[in-house]
């Protein structure tokens, strides 16, 4: 069963994210606390009827990433971002009338370009033109996929 190698492989990810950054014990505490929830809800959907392909839950593993990443370049403000992307994932996940659907998926992804643009933009050092370039890019990007996902959210059966 590939749901067994998914979630076995995507804890020992989240306890990689949750050793290996330099943030302070506690915010890999509640980081760490935020993505086991996580998997402890997809585990029990998995059981409870299987994990839907294009479930929010399957993202899991990109979330440990960029709670990985942002620990290795010290990005704090950005973490404040991220404490929202756990919680968000599993309220679209239990998003069942379209209409609330929509709002959440364009709060989730909104927030992930976010804390991935600050994640390299920090990562990277940019400033100046470099910096902006690398905003606009983000923009010109996150826009059109936001807008293209919530018109598909929107026309979604469910």
């Amino acid at each position: 069963m590939k749901d067994i190698t998914f979630f076995t492989g995507t804890l020992v990810l989240v306890l990689i994210s949750v050793a290996v950054p330099t943030y302070a014990l506690s915010w890999r505490v509640t980081g760490g606390a935020l993505l086991v929830l996580l998997w402890g809800y997809g585990l029990w959907r998995a059981q409870k009827g299987g994990l839907p392909p294009r479930s929010p839950i399957r993202l899991l593993p990109g979330h440990a990433l960029l709670f990985f990443g942002l620990g290795l370049v010290g990005a704090r403000a950005a973490l404040w971002a991220w404490l929202a992307v756990p919680p968000l994932t599993v309220a679209l996940d239990l998003a069942r009338p379209r209409s609330l659907a929509a709002p959440v998926y364009a709060i989730l992804w909104l927030d992930l370009f976010a804390v991935l643009h600050q994640l390299v933009a920090l990562g990277r050092g940019l400033s100046g033109p470099a910096f902006w370039a690398w905003s606009g890019g983000m923009a010109v990007v996150a826009i059109p996929f936001v807008a293209r996902g919530v018109l598909r959210v929107q026309r979604a059966k469910g």
